[in-house]
């Protein structure tokens, strides 16, 4: 019988917002103490260092909080067919994936698609300033409304939503309330990872006053 000690790690670079994917085989990282593996922008890496013959410590710089996390592989790891899914510990957004090749790969695969059928819904590629954040933080806003901590401070929970290159514009159907929404930078992202309800006050702003795109 033939054992594949291979092991693919996707993780989301903190710098670029992309998947880096790090090819390793067990043989690779247990002949050494530390192994490193850089981001194609050379802005993040990956860390594995050796704890003891049957641990591992991956060390990757968050994209959700700012900081770093170290998660762990034993080896029994290597052999699995499933895949270990490391979520911010702050925020909870998936951050890094390891195991098989193939469905490793598949799982990044859905959620790219995801973001394509996004851009498909709302228009060219290069209208937003950053595409990635602008469908990341539709997708906490959608988390929000779902566990219905999205809301005006009329009391009303029917909330308008339109997208702008760098922004997005959440407006009350009943009365003048809005909010804004930043979405262009990845620090805008990891400041919307933060929020946890979204309440719409009327502060004086109109959609006439919201810069034209």
């Amino acid at each position: 019988m033939i054992i594949d000690a291979g092991m693919t790690i996707a993780y989301k670079c903190s710098s670029c917002g992309t998947f880096e994917f790090v090819n390793i085989t067990l043989f690779e990282i247990s002949s050494r103490r530390e192994t490193v593996f850089n981001c194609r922008c050379n802005s993040s890496k990956l860390v594995i260092t050796k704890e003891n013959a049957h641990c591992y410590k991956l060390a990757i710089p968050c994209i959700g909080c700012g900081t770093r996390h170290d998660y762990v592989l034993e080896r029994k790891d290597f052999v699995k067919q499933d895949i270990r899914i490391f979520n911010c510990p702050k925020t909870g957004i998936q951050q890094c994936f390891a195991g098989n090749d193939k469905e490793v790969r598949k799982r990044i695969d859905l959620l790219e698609k995801e973001f394509d059928e996004l851009i498909n819904l709302f228009g060219y590629d290069s209208y937003f300033s950053n595409t990635q954040v602008i469908y990341d933080s539709l997708n906490i806003i959608h988390d929000i409304a779902a566990k219905g901590n999205l809301f005006c401070g009329c009391g009303n929970e029917d909330i308008e939503l339109l997208l702008f290159s760098d922004k997005i514009y959440l407006r009350c159907g009943k009365c003048p309330a809005t909010k804004i929404i930043y979405a262009s930078t990845n620090e805008h992202f990891r400041e919307n990872l933060k929020l946890n309800q979204i309440l719409l006050l009327d502060e004086g702003h109109e959609l006439k006053n919201v810069p034209n795109e």
